[in-house]
């Protein structure tokens, strides 16, 4: 049985090759039907996300190959030649090794996003719903998420932020614990602040208010985080009712001082405030930063944080990729020990069929015996027969990566005349 994965990923291929190629959810079903009817594959199961496409599949014989990768090119519009130039082979347990390397992140542009697991997951998942995962593609979809949870569990590698963004988020938590409930402001339309608020919406905060110089601007920015536009000149007001403030504006000098946040944690109890100044020039005044209940970070720290946790990653990576060795080596193992059973079943079959014959035989030109003759003689063509099978077998359930191996299995079968 072939193991087979076709795709490529944003090392190999330009996003506008990506694009083309990539399947919307919604028609993700129709897609993997396609795939699977193709003349030879037994299993099959796609996944596409932004970063990638990849096509995995099981067939009794490699020669599909060559379908696949047309199949790929007509439902990418282009011809097979200029795929091919992006295009990724992998086979048997490579196939096995990658899938695990993606679920963990670990392919991934950024080491360790977490969302990658969870599109494996649903890709296979799919498949599974439309009856396209064959029992080798069931095994491989079972210990690519079970390798996928052992990094996350062992490496905690997805934990630390490597992004300005996520690093605001992760400050945030340290700060407040859990953030549903919070209110945000944001002050300006930057496009980092923007991906900032964008990501601390994500983690259910109450309400996020967006206050711009352009009042129409920050009515747009606003609807998409289901919040509400404030005007520029109520930042104070809003310094009172808001937990995160994110700074992010054109400004050439401070729109918030150490006066206004000392009046607005006054109003709040002295409740935390916890501002985000990623302004170049800074729009809040440092000074904030020494007042306490304040807590300010600018674009410095937060790349700082975030470098940080990327060497964090790295390291755990090295961890992770260890962990993946280590299972996809005993999932081979395993793949090998029972892609031999059937031939060891029959071979035992066969030669216990030629044993029963012969001994029936045997026994008529003996004439009478007694039970315990009988008894010896089955003994005695029982352990022949078992000694004549010992090395047979232990070749066939070697695990060894021999390239040789389906051909020792073929030979095996032909020596002891068992079906081809």
């Amino acid at each position: 049985m072939a193991l087979v994965l076709i795709g490529l990923n944003h090392r190999t291929a330009p996003v506008n090759v990506r694009e083309r190629l990539s399947v919307p959810e919604a028609k993700l079903p129709e897609v993997v039907r396609s795939l699977h009817a193709i003349e030879g594959v037994d299993g099959a199961a796609l996944v596409s996300t932004c970063n990638r496409v990849e096509a995995i599949i099981s067939s009794r014989t490699e020669d599909v190959i060559t379908k696949v990768v047309d199949w790929l090119a007509m439902q990418g519009g282009s011809d097979r030649e200029s795929l091919e130039n992006h295009l990724y082979i992998l086979r048997h347990v490579d196939v096995v090794k990658h899938l695990c390397r993606v679920a963990s992140g670990l392919d991934s542009m950024i080491i360790g996003e977490p969302q990658i697991g969870g599109q494996v997951r649903s890709a296979f998942q799919a498949a599974q719903d439309l009856g396209a995962l064959d029992g080798l593609l069931q095994q491989v979809y079972a210990q690519t998420m079970r390798v996928a949870k052992r990094v996350r569990t062992d490496t905690a590698l997805g934990e630390h932020a490597v992004s300005i963004p996520f690093a605001a988020v992760e400050l945030a938590k340290k700060i407040f614990g859990d953030l549903k409930g919070l209110q945000v402001l944001l002050l300006g339309a930057g496009e980092m602040g923007e991906l900032t608020a964008e990501h601390l919406h994500k983690q259910s905060v109450k309400q996020v208010f967006v206050a711009n110089r352009s009042f129409n601007r920050a009515v747009e920015l606003a609807e998409r985080f289901h919040g509400s536009a404030v005007q520029f000149d109520s930042i104070e007001e809003n310094l009172a009712t808001c937990d995160i403030v994110i700074a992010s504006t054109a400004a050439p000098h401070y729109v918030i001082e150490p006066d206004q946040v000392r009046r607005a944690l006054d109003a709040r109890r002295n409740r935390n405030l916890f501002l985000i100044d990623l302004s170049v020039p800074r729009n809040i005044n440092p000074d904030v930063a020494g007042i306490e209940g304040a807590y300010l970070y600018n674009v410095d720290d937060l790349q700082h944080v975030a470098d940080a946790n990327l060497e964090l990653r790295q390291h755990k990576a090295k961890d992770a990729e260890q962990i993946v060795v280590r299972e996809v080596e005993d999932f081979r193992k395993r793949l090998v020990a029972q892609d031999a059973v059937p031939t060891i079943v029959e071979l035992q079959q066969r030669l216990e069929t030629i044993r029963a014959a012969e001994l029936e035989k045997c026994l008529r030109k003996l004439g009478p015996i007694t039970a315990e003759q009988r008894l010896a003689i089955d003994l005695l063509t029982m352990q022949m027969v078992n000694k004549i099978l010992h090395y047979p077998i232990l070749q066939l359930k070697d695990v060894s990566d021999e390239p040789d191996r389906e051909s020792l299995r073929n030979t095996i079968r032909k020596i002891f005349g068992l079906r081809a």
